[in-house]
């Protein structure tokens, strides 16, 4: 801690002690703290920080600290202590310290500034030169000609080349759904000229499909521009090798979501409104279906109030165009490349080259439109630079990819044929019954089916109609899968051990008899008969919704918890069957339809050749780099992977992406990510880390002392710790008590409706606190106080609903359809989420940019494979494996570091500096000591390594020591980074910041209002230096002997019984410490009445001469004006304490 005489502490005692700070002032004296060397490792609220050492280098600036930083600190104190936090014991972490590459700037952010212009390189300044060229005239012919054809701009002239020669180019390729993936032709322009690619085997010219777009090594940076251009890239030759190719991506489509893309809450009333106008301009006569889809429209939204319709637009090239550019595309052309053979593409080449060229022209076109709003959305370069970096992901596998195939579709074969048996078997049991009625009607699972027999049926003769229904004539067998109607019933399922019955209105329920209705607990009754109480089986959407299979995926876990049971064994096997089978069944078609390319069909991939029948493949993941609202990258297969399951054939599916002999896969997740960035927003408030308890929890919480955010949502739920996960993510994406009432009854079936409802209010009263939703008050806001997350959702609430939200870091734009000027008021919940996921993308990209350069100016044999989410992971040499995990943890340390910076705290938590713990594996998954045995895979996975950051220094202090090197990473070389001009980078960063509201820390006066359960407003304070001036009277004092005995204390301004001209608004204060939850205002009258002010504050008027002061008797709190409707009147209190607001 600085000493009592440092400058800075005297400066700060001098802000202290002057006597003209005002009432609702914040004021700041920033001081220099030049004792560098004495930063403490432990801040007020005993969150372990970066060692000094440490410190010193990734914030070299010097400090600075609030003049009022002491009340802070008090404040910290007090709510950690309401939230029953504050002392309790926490871990030390071995300190740590070593040489960091050195900032490429003055400061953090002047580093990642400089690094993101790096890694943008010249792909930056192509993009912007390309928006403001236009495309020349098509050609009148196209060749036929396999490969690459060049049709000049200016001279007319055809040519074939090998591959395109310009550096910017707009490209789209199509395929024939009756051929496969591959490739049959491509049109490609620049300002120079236009190109066309047709395949080899699409003329006949080649007896096999399997070609590739060759792009050629030119060695320069060349930028590509597509509409969903994923597709486009898994098509293109030079992207099959571990080397980069040095083409950037650029996705009009991430584009057009980042700017102008509608969140799931908006898309059904969007595509409603588009309907609703569509209809419009062909009928407009009253009592049409016109006037229904207005209706319909309105009920959940008021169309009349907001234009995010007129600003936004589904994310299809033809709905993008006509969004932009307000041209209809005719895309009937594309139905021969879908539904056609290949004697259809050959016949009607001119129309689908010139439909594919069309394509180019008008992603150019929007591209144009585009990118002036996609640059001021996204105007940090680390963004621009991250979104390249995504688009390059790499996916290496060998021959145990097609094994992996091959092994799921025999198991779930072999399985699907024994649930068929299974099923059949019980199904013959129960045709057995025919002719026995009294059997069937007395079964409660059987007296369900139709046993009618039609005596007039020639098949099947004297066999009842479902038996009959279920028989597939053509295949002479019987045909009953798990998605049958009868198969519940026939495997005499069974609902907390009760018969499910199904009832048309309400789909599936279980019945239990009036007897015995004490067993169902709280659970609804939902219908009735003479023996039975019916009770809905759960849906995971609520109440409202029916279950319609109770064997569908969304029921196993209800199975293997055994909440769904079966009293027959086979039936127990068949639900078994079908357990193993939900994962292949849901995802086969995304896996066995993946793009793999093999080393057969690429000459070189640089890889060396596997031994044997051993080759190399790659898979380019068809990312859309910004699919979402909040820039989160989206691609059907491994972005929504499963980890490997016992249970689920399949589900190794990740552990197949496999790493060539002499390399490693090396990565890690970020640990609490999201949770870390939201916790921080609300730490901001107070100035430093862990200050609020989401943040203390998130920091310090331990999950053996269950003082961490999941244990304590646990035990408040009465669930398990996992199970709380959801919960408290949930919540901090912006979803209600509502969700949490649906989940909990999900969870636990014992839980009826009010119950349930009850736990979720508990939880949120718990975490969110109470809400003060009227803005009468002295903060002109409504805002969340006296949870452990008040601060923090006040803090994403701030800058979500602020004129125009930015990501608080890179200062990212959320997209127009969400800006309350077009939104209104309406999507909370997507505008939340939109601040913590991101911002997270914020994270992400600012780690892989920060990887890039580590990996370019230390020369380490690495490149990025994937990231999904919080995880990232690298394609890294054995050799260069260690180097490769301790740039990710010096990205990962830079990221967060600057996350605080940005947000006004110059320190970090050691507890999230580095990984916890960075994986070298040779194959992908989540865990490197994951065997991931599936009954699809019976063997083995050898296991992987994790390195902590301390042994990870180890490893690289042995290998520095013998090379003779002084340093963990090698020798560095100079790069673009450290070389820009000092002029332009401050240009650009003061650029920037301008786009931020300021950074600063909440005035103490809102500060102190989030503290408590109970708001008490004060209307009119009375303030000196942001403290309470608190002083003691007598009993029975007359209101002139109380202004003299306040003027008599020792204060530092005297405080008095102000006339009607000039008041004083004072809190009072009992004398065992009590406070009344309102402010009394005391004035001088003749008579003792009440008055409600215009402020709605309460007004206490006592004549001069009473002996007693007055004040509320049970005071309630303020919330509105109707809280004084039923004001009584004041009686005398006991001795009272007067104190300034």
């Amino acid at each position: 801690m600085l000493k009592a005489n440092h400058p800075v502490r005297l400066v700060q005692r001098h802000w202290r002690e002057r006597r003209s700070w005002t009432c609702l002032q914040i004021r700041f004296k920033v001081s220099a703290a030049t004792d560098r060397e004495a930063v403490d490792t432990f801040n007020p609220v005993n969150v372990q920080l970066l060692s000094p050492a440490l410190h010193k280098q990734v914030f070299p600036k010097n400090s600075i600290e609030p003049c009022d930083i002491a009340t802070r600190q008090e404040y910290a104190r007090q709510h950690l202590e309401l939230q029953h936090i504050w002392g309790k014991s926490t871990d030390k972490i071995p300190d740590i310290s070593f040489q960091l590459p050195k900032l490429t700037g003055r400061d953090l952010e002047e580093h990642f500034l400089r690094i993101g212009i790096e890694q943008s390189g010249s792909y930056i300044q192509k993009a912007k030169e390309i928006a403001v060229t236009d495309l020349p005239q098509q050609p009148k012919e196209w060749s036929r000609q396999s490969g690459w054809t060049r049709y000049d701009a200016s001279s007319g002239k055809a040519e074939k080349v090998d591959h395109p020669l310009e550096n910017i180019l707009t490209f789209d390729v199509e395929t024939a759904v009756a051929v496969g993936p591959q490739p049959m032709m491509a049109t490609a322009a620049s300002p120079q000229a236009w190109y066309s690619w047709v395949s080899p085997y699409l003329f006949g010219e080649s007896d096999h499909p399997n070609h590739l777009i060759p792009f050629g090594k030119t060695g320069h940076e060349r930028i590509v521009i597509g509409h969903n251009v994923g597709f486009d890239r898994a098509r293109i030759l030079e992207e099959y090798n571990t080397a980069s190719s040095k083409l950037g991506f650029l996705d009009t489509m991430s584009m057009h979501i980042a700017v102008s893309g509608l969140c799931s809450q908006q898309r059904p009333a969007w595509m409603s409104e588009i309907k609703r106008r569509n209809i419009g301009k062909v009928s407009t006569s009253p009592g049409t279906h016109h006037d229904a889809v207005i209706d319909s429209v309105s009920q959940t939204m008021d169309v009349g109030s907001n234009s995010f319709f007129d600003v936004s637009a589904l994310n299809s090239l033809k709905d993008v165009v006509k969004f932009h550019c307000n041209i209809d595309m005719d895309k009937s052309s594309r139905n021969i490349l879908v539904d056609g053979q290949l004697e259809d593409v050959q016949q009607n080449f001119e129309e689908l080259i010139r439909y594919c060229a069309t394509d180019v022209d008008m992603t150019h076109r929007v591209y144009k439109a585009l990118w002036p709003k996609f640059h001021e959305n996204c105007p940090h370069p680390v963004s621009f630079a991250g979104m390249l970096q995504m688009g390059n992901s790499i996916l290496t596998v060998n021959e145990h990819w097609e094994e992996y195939l091959a092994n799921s579709v025999a198991k779930h074969k072999e399985l699907e044929d024994m649930l068929d048996v299974k099923l059949q078997e019980l199904a013959e049991n129960a045709r057995a019954l025919v002719g026995k009625d009294e059997e069937w009607q007395k079964d409660p699972w059987l007296s369900q089916l139709d046993w009618f027999v039609n005596p007039r049926q020639r098949k099947l003769k004297g066999q009842p109609k479902w038996y009959k229904d279920a028989y597939d004539t053509k295949a002479d067998k019987l045909k009953i899968s798990t998605r049958s109607r009868i198969a519940p019933l026939l495997l005499r399922l069974k609902w907390q051990d009760h018969p499910i019955h199904y009832l048309s209105e309400h789909g599936w329920c279980f019945k239990i008899p009036i007897a015995r209705a004490d067993e169902a607990g709280n659970t609804k009754i939902i219908s009735m008969d003479e023996e039975y109480f019916y009770y809905k089986i759960p849906h995971k959407d609520g109440e409202t919704a029916n279950c319609g299979n109770p064997i569908a995926k969304n029921y196993l876990h209800f199975f293997e918890e055994g909440v769904l049971s079966s009293e027959y064994d086979a039936a127990r096997e068949a639900l078994e069957l079908n357990a193993k089978s939900a994962y292949w069944i849901s995802s086969r078609e995304r896996i066995l339809g993946q793009y793999v390319v093999w080393d057969d069909n690429v000459k070189d991939m640089g890889l060396n050749k596997r031994p044997g029948n051993g080759k190399n493949g790659i898979i380019l993941p068809q990312m859309v780099t910004m699919g979402t609202v909040t820039r989160r990258a989206v691609e059907k297969t491994w972005l929504t992977a499963s980890n490997a399951k016992a249970n689920r054939i399949g589900s190794e599916l990740k552990s197949m992406v496999q790493a060539p002999p002499g390399y490693k896969i090396v990565g890690a997740d970020v640990d609490s990510e999201e949770l870390w960035i939201s916790s921080i927003i609300g730490d901001a408030q107070f100035g430093f880390h862990g200050a609020t308890a989401l943040g203390w929890m998130t920091l310090q919480g331990s999950k053996s002392e269950g003082t961490d955010l999941h244990s304590k949502t646990a035990q408040i739920l009465g669930i398990s710790r996992n199970k709380a996960k959801v919960f408290n993510y949930a919540r901090i994406y912006g979803a209600g008590a509502k969700y949490a009432t649906s989940l909990l009854m999900q969870y636990n079936q014992d839980l009826d409706l009010d119950e349930a409802k009850q736990k979720a209010a508990e939880l949120y009263l718990s975490t969110k606190g109470e809400k003060e939703r009227s803005v009468r008050n002295q903060f002109k806001r409504a805002f969340w106080h006296g949870g452990t997350e008040s601060y923090m959702f006040n803090a994403l609430e701030d800058i979500a609903l602020c004129k125009e939200p930015r990501t608080p870091i890179l200062g990212c734009a959320i997209t127009d359809a969400l800006k309350p000027k077009y939104a209104g008021t309406q999507f909370l919940t997507s505008r939340i989420n939109w601040v913590v996921q991101s911002s997270a993308v914020d994270y992400l990209h600012m780690m892989i940019v920060s990887m890039s350069h580590l990996i370019d100016r230390y020369d380490i044999d690495a490149r990025f494979m994937l990231s999904v989410h919080d995880e990232v992971r690298y394609l890294s040499s054995e050799k260069d494996q260690h180097r490769t995990a301790f740039a990710l943890q010096i990205a990962n340390l830079w990221t967060r570091a600057l996350f605080s910076y940005k947000l006004g705290i110059p320190n970090l938590p050691q507890a999230v500096a580095f990984f916890s713990a960075v994986d070298i594996d040779h194959v992908l998954r989540k865990e490197p000591n994951m065997h991931c045995l599936t009954p699809s895979n019976p063997n083995k996975i050898e296991e992987g390594k994790s390195f902590s950051v301390y042994e990870t220094v180890a490893e690289l202090e042995e290998q520095a020591k013998a090379n003779g090197s002084k340093h963990l990473l090698d020798d560095e070389k100079r790069t673009l980074a450290s070389q820009l001009p000092d002029a332009d980078i401050l240009r650009q960063l003061e650029a920037l910041n301008q786009l931020l509201p300021e950074s600063r820390m909440c005035d103490l006066d809102y500060l102190h209002a989030q503290m408590f359960r109970e708001f008490k407003p004060n209307k009119n304070p009375t303030k000196r230096g942001g403290r309470a001036t608190e002083v003691k009277v007598s009993k029975k004092s007359s209101v002139k002997k109380m202004a003299q005995e306040v003027d008599e204390a020792e204060t530092d301004e005297s405080i008095t019984v102000g006339s009607k001209d000039d008041d004083r608004l004072l809190y009072v204060k009992y004398e065992d410490g009590t406070m009344p939850r309102s402010s009394v205002r005391v004035i001088q009258s003749k008579v003792p009445t009440f008055k409600r002010s215009n402020e709605d504050s309460t007004s206490l008027f006592i004549p001069t001469g009473v002996l007693d002061a007055y004040v509320r008797p049970e005071p309630t709190p303020l919330r509105s004006s109707s809280s004084y409707r039923s004001m009584k009147k004041p009686t005398p209190s006991t001795a009272i304490n007067w104190i300034s607001a």
